[in-house]
């Protein structure tokens, strides 16, 4: 049985630890040199995230974070642990069953540089240009100098689709996956996890991957932001992956370490989209839809239809379900949804109406997506979206249709970035025209 190592950890029961050394015990919640509460294990000051209350057996005001309380609760009567990092080298070999692209090498070794340097690095590149893989060797390097690294996302979803393929690379690794109901099972010193669980680290890790940085939470949450930084050693690198940076991100980085990367990693172009006028109406057959879907199907393509409403969805699916087989939904808060994506990809269901819970982290062969009242979307989720399609190298096209109801700025937009992409891809020699 492997004993588990918690370096650089905020530990809440001691007895947790076997011969790891403390750096510091405090309370859970104390009050910093402005006279706010500040959250050991979240670092939050923001007022409203705490209560007090009076506790009648211990005879005295207690005060909690109601930020993190999912993690363990911290609180200004109960001690937490946080102890010393530890720097253990190995040798991180990886198995990769092909040759990485011209680009893929180019990226590859700016994230080298960049972990050498202890710099931060943008890696703006296309959906499905093979990030992962690009990864692999800065990996190695860092976890041979002993560094300890994370790879995290925002999304449970991105993490366990990671989590599979960097274990299958690194099979002599011990790595730890770490989201809601997955705990540590080894040292932490190789960790593919969502954002959330580094608020349990402190100081500890040297890299940090940061794959979809433009996704929700992280996107519209300034702690998680922070927590990346507290989780961090003082001399570190970030390398932060999107395919949708926006300029707020963009403006921090120096442009040498702006890695633009516009082709898939199989040289083929990306899938633009189309727009087809339709005014959607979820309550009502609409029979141009419908016929839309059955040459879907008849075409033997699996298709994703996005919606941007949770109850428009299943509106849609009381009325199709009756026309079109296996027809299933899914969404963030479906209990059944890691069952029903599983289904999908061993081909159970060749329309899936979803919403935007697969605009990221989803890959299949013969995909196609259909975006309804696409006006109503974002650009990046538009992006997004349509980089589900074509990724496979046994099925680089696919069809991305944008059903809208009079054509929005981030249609324009979105499509504008698939051609610029491209052109930029065969300018480099990385596609093949």
């Amino acid at each position: 049985m492997i004993e588990i190592k918690y370096y650089g950890r905020l530990i809440r029961n001691k007895e947790d630890l076997s011969d790891e050394e403390i750096k510091t015990i405090q309370k859970g919640v104390i009050k910093n040199e402005k006279g706010r509460w500040h959250c050991i294990q979240c670092e939050s000051t923001v007022s409203e995230d705490y209560y007090t209350y009076y506790s009648e057996p211990l005879q005295k005001e207690i005060t909690y974070c109601r930020q993190c309380l999912q993690l363990g609760r911290m609180d200004t009567h109960s001690d937490v642990c946080i102890t010393k990092t530890k720097h253990v080298s190995s040798q991180a070999t990886y198995q990769l069953d092909f040759e990485l692209s011209a680009q893929q090498t180019y990226a590859s070794e700016n994230i080298i540089r960049a972990i050498k340097a202890k710099e931060n690095l943008l890696l703006y590149a296309v959906t499905g240009a093979g990030k992962t893989e690009m990864m692999f060797a800065g990996i190695q390097y860092a976890r041979q100098q002993g560094y300890n690294v994370a790879i995290v996302s925002p999304r449970v979803d991105v993490v366990v689709e990671i989590s599979i393929r960097i274990a299958e690379a690194f099979a002599s690794e011990d790595i730890d996956v770490l989201y809601q109901g997955q705990s540590q099972k080894y040292n932490g010193h190789f960790v593919v996890a969502t954002i959330h669980q580094l608020y349990r680290f402190k100081q500890h890790f040297d890299v940090i991957f940061i794959d979809e940085v433009d996704a929700f939470p992280l996107s519209m949450d300034p702690l998680l932001q922070h927590t990346l930084e507290c989780a961090s050693s003082i001399t570190s690198s970030h390398i932060y992956m999107t395919a949708t940076p926006s300029r707020k991100l963009r403006s921090q980085f120096k442009n040498e370490n702006i890695i633009t990367l516009p082709a898939r990693y199989h040289r083929q172009p990306l899938p633009v989209p189309h727009y087809k006028y339709l005014k959607f109406k979820p309550d009502k057959l609409q029979i141009s839809l419908l016929q839309i879907l059955k040459k879907q199907i008849s075409s033997n393509r699996y298709t994703l239809v996005f919606f941007n409403h949770i109850e428009a969805m299943k509106q849609a699916f009381e009325v199709y379900r009756k026309h079109i087989p296996d027809l299933i939904y899914v969404h963030s808060e479906d209990a059944l949804r890691f069952d029903k994506v599983t289904a999908l990809r061993e081909g159970c269901h060749p329309i899936v109406f979803t919403t935007t819970i697969l605009e990221r982290g989803f890959t299949m062969s013969h995909l196609d997506v259909i975006v309804l009242n696409s006006q109503d979307f974002k650009t990046a989720a538009l992006v997004q979206i349509a980089g589900r399609t074509g990724r496979k190298i046994q099925d680089t096209k696919g069809l991305v249709l944008y059903l809208h109801n009079g054509v929005s700025l981030s249609m324009m937009h979105a499509k504008y970035q698939f051609k610029q992409m491209n052109r930029i891809g065969i300018e480099k020699g990385w596609l093949d025209a």
